[in-house]
């Protein structure tokens, strides 16, 4: 009976270890500028925010550990005020999607967040609940879980990601009424109310469109069919037009584009002539920033 009792155990036990949360986020707080602030706050800040994201359950789905969500945040600490426990930093938020049948992970999001101020007291227990602001940094890192996993889900399945970005919405929402800075329409055009806003907007539909066709039709297809993959990459991209004609340079497109620029130019460096040409000819309007490389692209180089 005991041996029973322990086999069972064992195999409880074996189950957990095959599940995961969604997340493999790795963190890094840097303070390039910051002197007279020990540097174990800082050291603990990163702990907290890597516990947060990868140790929370932020979907009912069941991932195994090689299916989690890699990302990577990465917070520049540029003002702090240790007496005071407040500090004001940038954010970058990066993730990516594994391949089908290579060991190519293709960039789906680079979001670079200039407006993030927020509070913290090492060794303090927080709470996050999305329907009561109450710590800036909880809702801020839990906006970007919630859009990392959309994004992700988006690139499988078309409109896969809606959930989740409705739990953006949800926390955008209970941040109207805070003080902190980023979350509301009129601050301006690229912070977090727009990216929550945007993406479920039917005027960014073809956008979603385009992170299913280019990634699940196209990019998944290229180990066993390049020129067919390819060709479905190129069909998906020219989509952002749609989205360009009405809302001209929006931050979702920009933040796509900023992941996407030199994988798109890797791409279709090779491709014929006319694809590149074709290709060219939209993206270098929607995406003008990156115009250099999409003109070498077209060269072929």
């Amino acid at each position: 009976m005991r041996r029973l009792s322990a086999l069972f155990t064992f195999l409880l036990l074996l189950s957990y270890a095959s599940r995961a949360q969604e997340l493999n986020c790795q963190v890094e707080v840097i303070t390039p500028t910051i002197q007279g602030v020990n540097p174990a706050i800082f050291e603990s800040l990163e702990q907290m925010v890597f516990e947060f994201m990868n140790n929370r359950k932020w979907t009912k789905d069941q991932f195994t550990i090689e299916e989690r969500i890699r990302c990577n945040i990465l917070i520049n600490i540029n003002e702090a005020s240790a007496s005071s426990n407040r500090y004001s930093a940038t954010l970058q938020v990066i993730s990516g999607r594994p391949i089908f049948n290579t060991d190519y992970y293709s960039p789906i999001l680079n979001i670079q967040d200039n407006n993030f101020q927020f509070e913290y007291i090492p060794n303090t227990q927080y709470v996050f609940n999305p329907d009561n602001f109450q710590h800036n940094l909880l809702h801020v890192l839990a906006f970007y879980a919630y859009l990392i996993i959309g994004y992700d889900y988006d690139t499988f399945s078309l409109r896969g990601g809606t959930p989740y970005y409705q739990q953006a919405q949800r926390i955008v929402q209970a941040a109207q009424t805070s003080n902190a800075s980023g979350w509301k329409a009129f601050e301006g055009d690229k912070n977090r109310y727009w990216l929550a806003e945007d993406i479920m907007h039917r005027t960014f539909e073809p956008m979603r469109e385009c992170l299913y066709e280019y990634h699940r039709l196209g990019m998944d297809l290229m180990s066993e069919k390049l020129p067919k993959g390819r060709t479905a990459c190129m069909r998906a991209l020219l989509k952002m037009d749609k989205v360009h004609k009405v809302k001209p340079l929006a931050y979702n497109t920009q933040s796509f584009f900023l992941a996407k620029s030199d994988e798109i130019v890797n791409l279709f460096s090779q491709a014929d002539p006319p694809e590149r040409n074709q290709l060219f000819e939209v993206i270098s309007k929607v995406d003008p920033g990156n115009l250099s490389k999409y003109e070498k692209m077209q060269k072929g180089k």
